[in-house]
């Protein structure tokens, strides 16, 4: 019979970094004294139990921010326990609690709401330039694919007509320098817009401004940066926080952070080290070092 790896290699095969690694050690350690406390049996552990687990922390910490960040370092445990077959859900993935705002080395994200708000206050403005509709036709759609699939600009770039699967409800992005190739799923309401601006706006686009490419967003320069800046400054006056396509699809990836595990959001991301997606979780996981280290110092 194979012996199981331990946890500690499991984060480490997941592409953990060895400072997380010792953090969520400490993490598990104390959850587990708790467990074992109150003659829990992990393989069994369940919602219920993971709530008074919660029940408990609110007790010990006045903060939500670092009781998130507990939380977030108990999750992988329970990853690794399905991993080798020990349990068969994890009880914390969809426990967060609310409350405190987070604070975030990240300045001005936005809301699941806020976010929202920016692709359905998006008017399609009359104009008696016919131009002008067909680029605000397209700017919504533009919107929608920063703020549901949390597109960069380099990725807006790289789609080809060929990657958009509207029968699938699915988009493809291409690898790129900086990012890899995933296929991410589109929000229902995304859906006619997208199949309007392929069978209408785009074609009538492209004998408008007369140039011939395969890129499902264009623009005649051939470059996309003129015409993201455009758009940012109008999303502006739906919302002052927003800054630039970075800054919103920053807030998508936290978004995602708080739904998804890391190795979803990462291949989500189009992030090619799982490093760069932890980044976005920095903040809790420096708040969760400082709270274990109170109990159990790491050295």
């Amino acid at each position: 019979m194979n012996t199981p790896m331990s946890y500690a290699a499991y984060l480490e095969k997941e592409g953990y970094t060895k400072s997380t690694v010792k953090t969520y050690e400490h993490c598990v350690e104390r959850f587990l004294r708790w467990a074992n406390k109150l003659q829990y049996h992990i393989p069994t552990f369940d919602y219920k139990a993971a709530l008074r687990y919660v029940k408990y922390l609110k007790r010990k910490q006045r903060k939500t921010r670092t009781i998130n960040a507990l939380l977030i370092g108990i999750r992988p445990y329970f990853n690794y326990l399905i991993d080798i077959g020990v349990h068969t859900q994890n009880p914390f993935n969809d426990i967060v609690i609310k409350g405190e705002p987070k604070v975030r080395m990240l300045s001005n994200l936005l809301s699941a709401d806020e976010l929202e708000d920016l692709y359905y206050s998006y008017q399609i403005t009359q104009s008696k330039n016919p131009l002008h509709v067909l680029t605000h036709k397209r700017n919504k759609v533009i919107t929608g694919l920063l703020v549901y699939q949390g597109l960069s600009t380099a990725d807006l770039q790289r789609i080809e007509l060929e990657h958009l699967h509207l029968q699938k409800g699915k988009v493809y992005i291409p690898q790129g320098n900086l990012g890899n190739a995933r296929e991410l799923e589109l929000k229902p309401w995304q859906i006619i817009p997208l199949m309007e601006y392929v069978n209408e706006v785009r074609p009538e686009l492209l004998r408008r401004i007369k140039i011939d490419t395969e890129a499902l967003i264009f623009a005649k320069t051939g470059k996309l940066v003129g015409v993201i800046e455009t758009l940012i400054k109008k999303l502006r006056k739906t919302n002052q926080k927003v800054g630039n396509a970075h800054s919103i699809r920053s807030s998508v990836i936290v978004l995602w952070l708080s739904r998804y595990n890391l190795r979803e959001v990462q291949y989500m991301a189009g992030h090619k080290r799982i490093s760069t997606t932890e980044q976005y979780q920095q903040q809790d996981l420096e708040e969760l070092q400082n709270t274990i280290a109170k109990f159990h110092p790491i050295h």
